[in-house]
């Protein structure tokens, strides 16, 4: 851990005031970035993502709270009011595949907290998108999940677990089953 990051993780007044500091500024550039044409928009994204494929489009209203931390694959599309939460203390990234449909208002959590510790710990897990996966509008994806490639994750479902390739993920928390044969 960096000599900044472990004085903030030591700090918890620090820490609080750091976090109020970035969020502040992060929901600015948001808000000037959703005044951007798509191309502007997206130039914008390139640069402060970890890694953009090609023909990567970013709706307006997306919000990735630690961009850096956040990779996308080719011919990827990330609906309106998405949102990303990759893990700051633990480094935790999230990473999107290949031909990769994200539908609005669909949430990317792979940090969290402990609850079991007075002091709210950060915790938490990587999440991985495989590719040609649908991820449906409203959808939660949880920390530490691994979504195999040519998947669905439903309208409105909790994944708490990994979903394996070819499956589609449903429900509160979410169950899998195999995709049909020759469905899209």
């Amino acid at each position: 851990m960096s000599g900044l990051k472990a004085y903030l993780a030591g700090n918890r007044w620090a820490k609080l005031t750091a976090n109020h500091a970035y969020a502040y500024l992060i929901h600015l550039l948001h808000a000037l970035l959703n005044l951007m044409p798509w191309f502007v928009r997206n130039l914008c994204f390139r640069l402060m993502l970890g890694r953009a494929g090609c023909h990567v489009f970013i709706d307006h209203d997306v919000y990735m709270k630690f961009p850096w931390l956040v990779e996308i694959g080719d011919n990827a599309s990330i609906n309106r009011g998405a949102s990303f939460y990759p893990s700051f203390f633990g480094g935790h990234r999230i990473v999107l595949g290949n031909n990769v449909r994200i539908a609005p208002g669909a949430r990317l959590h792979a940090a969290g907290h402990d609850i079991a510790d007075v002091e709210y710990q950060d915790s938490g897990g990587p999440i991985t998108v495989g590719d040609d996966v649908w991820i449906g509008a409203g959808s939660i994806i949880l920390p530490g999940v691994r979504i195999g490639a040519r998947s669905v994750v439903g309208a409105g479902a909790v994944v708490t677990r990994d979903v394996p390739p070819d499956s589609v993920a449903v429900g509160v928390p979410a169950r899998c089953r195999p995709r049909r044969p020759g469905a899209t």
